[in-house]
């Protein structure tokens, strides 16, 4: 069944680290292009008008068969206050870009932590922009609408991450859309990889578990903000959710209770992606490795920071978007 298929692979894109996510075959196409970024590469690289860079003596050139899409787990209660301008749209828990080669058919997931480092773009209620201030990728989805505006701030700070590498289009779920797919599907059932009973009695080590709507939100969003890697820990717990739902997912046959399920989480979305272009997703074949940003944790002003390898992942953009020459 196709439109099984396509939820499947879908929810395989999200798994890596969204908080929610399962088919949206039947989501109507919603118009908006999200921010996009005209920079190469890097500055000290040369560049010339043909978009031709150079690294290490070797030549590259943009492939203009890739096209990506942004997927983010989104918590509307989350808020952010960076130089004393609050932003109350919540924020984008989770990040997952979906690279797909349309001429190859093939996919790769790059999976970035939501406590990456950038600069933040701080703006009124009105839209006019105030400022700019070092903060976390997750905090500039506040800083929008909670809806479009906010899906597009946020493509542009993962565009400008990624050296100018332009984000095509973008989708995002909120917490409530995980409750009603964990329930629309009579429960998730997980076995427990660490002591996390400081979150709920019954996340024991080793324990096997079916989570209700409520208990998967706290699975996925709840974390221990005095460990320094807690959001890792929560990104693993979250991977395991959707891998869990998955297979959910992949016992369902009746068609009419799949189709169901996807109109219950419309309310739920933002894209703008139309249903025809998420139908395309079904021909393409997704890896299973799944590439991360590449950098360190640290603890500054008693939060966690991200600091982005940028060598590292200089090379990262350069295999994933461009051909050598």
């Amino acid at each position: 069944m196709k439109n099984k298929n396509i939820g499947i692979i879908i929810l395989a894109v999200i798994c890596a680290g969204l908080m929610a996510a399962v088919a949206f075959t039947l989501i109507k196409g919603k118009n908006g292009t999200p921010g996009k970024q005209e920079a190469s590469v890097d500055s000290e690289e040369e560049t010339n008008q043909s978009g031709i860079v150079e690294e290490d003596g070797q030549k590259y050139k943009r492939n203009t068969d890739i096209k990506t899409i942004l997927f983010m787990g989104v918590d509307k209660d989350e808020k952010a206050d960076l130089g004393n301008n609050p932003g109350e749209n919540g924020q984008s828990d989770s990040l997952n870009l979906l690279v797909i080669n349309k001429v190859e058919k093939t996919a790769q997931i790059l999976q970035i932590s939501r406590d990456s480092m950038i600069d933040i773009d701080i703006y009124d209620v009105t839209g006019n922009k105030l400022m700019t201030e070092d903060g976390q990728i997750a905090l500039q989805y506040a800083y929008g609408d909670g809806e479009e505006r906010s899906c597009q701030l946020t493509a542009g700070k993962v565009s400008e991450l990624l050296y100018g590498v332009d984000v095509d289009s973008y989708l995002s779920l909120t917490l409530d859309g995980l409750v009603a797919a964990t329930d629309a599907v009579g429960g998730i059932t997980v076995t427990v990889p660490e002591d996390y009973t400081a979150i709920d009695p019954s996340f024991e080590k080793g324990a096997t578990i079916t989570l209700n709507g409520e208990l998967a939100e706290k699975y996925v969003r709840k974390r221990d903000i005095e460990v320094l890697d807690s959001n890792n820990q929560r990104m693993e717990r979250q991977s395991q959710f959707m891998e869990a739902l998955i297979e959910k997912m992949q016992g369902i046959d009746d068609k009419t209770e799949y189709l169901s399920l996807y109109q219950n989480l419309d309310e739920y979305m933002t894209t703008n992606l139309t249903a025809e272009e998420l139908e395309e997703l079904a021909d393409y074949k997704i890896s299973e490795d799944i590439v991360k940003v590449p950098g360190e944790i640290i603890s500054k002003d008693g939060h966690a920071q991200y600091l982005v390898d940028n060598k590292e992942l200089k090379k990262i953009v350069l295999n994933l978007f461009y051909k050598l020459l």
